[in-house]
């Protein structure tokens, strides 16, 4: 079989793009005003391109950049008509609200959660479950070296901590917050809004025991690892 540069088959990201609607994007684009400040790259484009540094877990504007300049013939099946260049898209990052790709999150969130749950799960306070954790993204130590606040005793914390909340049966967040990694987790226990008759599991670092009160008033079960 000869061989053939032309791509002519269905890449797994633009079946992956199939679910998103363009529309829908561009309107929330449009809606948010967060194509104002944005000279040439439209929201989609940004939203593909981003997505796709995501998925093949580039690190640099110049990673995806170069990642995309090796696979121009594919860029037709993402819905881009043109190869972004580096300073565009940087240009985009800094004017473009992350309140875009929020927004973006939970519309698709809306819309496909009833299509997440597990079938496997059949006890039925399994569907109450909600899981509660927190990962801290690091600040290049090497570069962001005064990162953070200081600690009167220990070193900076410097970074992004990411709290994160989300239904055991669907298995990815439906509530998402970000604060710096020296805020301490329970702090996120004041954001929760739970039903009566549902189980919040958590580890340690979220004990808080008048926040706990208010859970037993008000019908919630919570379980802590020790």
């Amino acid at each position: 079989m000869g061989k053939n540069t032309y791509f002519t088959g269905q890449p797994l990201y633009a079946q992956l793009l199939k679910l998103i609607d363009s529309q829908e994007i561009a309107r929330i684009s449009q809606k948010g005003v967060h194509d104002r400040y944005v000279k040439k790259l439209d929201g989609y484009s940004h939203f593909v391109i981003m997505l796709y540094a995501v998925l093949m877990r580039y690190d640099s504007l110049r990673e995806i950049v170069v990642g995309m300049l090796s696979e121009p013939n594919k860029i037709s099946h993402l819905g881009i008509d043109y190869m972004v260049k580096r300073s565009t898209l940087s240009e985009a990052n800094k004017r473009r609200s992350n309140e875009f790709f929020e927004q973006i999150y939970f519309w698709l969130y809306r819309k496909y959660k009833n299509d997440l749950a597990d079938s496997r799960t059949d006890k039925a306070w399994e569907h109450l479950l909600h899981i509660m954790d927190s990962t801290t993204i690091t600040l290049f130590s090497n570069v962001l070296k005064g990162a953070g606040r200081n600690p009167k005793h220990g070193k900076k914390k410097g970074g992004i901590k990411v709290h994160t909340v989300l239904k055991a049966e669907q298995g990815i967040p439906y509530n998402i917050h970000f604060t710096s990694a020296a805020t301490h987790d329970h702090v996120m226990l004041t954001k929760l809004k739970l039903t009566s008759g549902v189980f919040i599991a958590m580890d340690r670092a979220y004990i808080d025991y008048k926040v706990f009160q208010e859970f037993t008033d008000n019908g919630v079960f919570y379980v802590v690892n020790p």
